[in-house]
């Protein structure tokens, strides 16, 4: 592949060639590795993000935590690139994604941010969809965040192209576990 844009496509085509039923187990499991942590690390304020297309299904890990508090990203900005962050209740908003109807933080505040992304390298590096997003939220996020690249397997250690400005995440989590980096 010549292009980032044609990387991005391969990656996506191969994460939405995955069968749909594979799919839904691997997100169980990563749901349950959620879950694990946690209770283990004592983690009460989580980052997450709703489903898109073929992606990491985490509505069963938000559905198990009602006890959390659950934000999730809403794009107030695209040039810069800019999240904002609230709770549910969730609207459709740009591109179809569900987002906050509400989302009064610039910075999530989260003890754990679950990131997500078409591949992941051995190193916490990701690719995502172009827009820079989690690139700009990662380089000012709390050292004390423990930011976690979410996805299945098959997107995991995968050579990803690294620019100057790109941020990894700490650790990393498919349907095999969790793995601190």
């Amino acid at each position: 592949m010549e292009t980032k844009a044609e990387f991005r496509a391969h990656l996506k085509a191969r994460r939405d060639g995955l069968p749909p039923e594979s799919r839904a187990a691997w997100s169980q499991s990563i749901c349950g590795h959620v879950t694990e942590l946690l209770r283990r690390r004592h983690i009460t304020r989580v980052g997450a993000f709703w489903p898109y297309g073929s992606e990491i299904d985490l509505r069963p890990a938000v559905a198990a935590h009602p006890e959390a508090l659950w934000f999730f990203p809403r794009v107030v900005s695209t040039q810069p690139p800019r999240l904002a962050w609230g709770t549910e209740p969730l609207e459709k908003g740009q591109w179809g994604l569900l987002e906050p109807v509400l989302a009064q933080h610039f910075l999530p505040p989260v003890q754990l941010l679950l990131v997500p992304g078409l591949a992941f390298d051995g190193n916490g590096y990701r690719i995502g969809y172009g827009r820079g997003f989690y690139d700009a939220l990662l380089a000012q996020l709390p050292e004390d965040v423990l930011t976690v690249g979410v996805g299945f397997e098959a997107q995991m250690d995968l050579p990803v192209p690294v620019d100057p400005h790109d941020l990894p995440v700490g650790a990393l989590l498919s349907e095999r576990g969790f793995r601190s980096l």
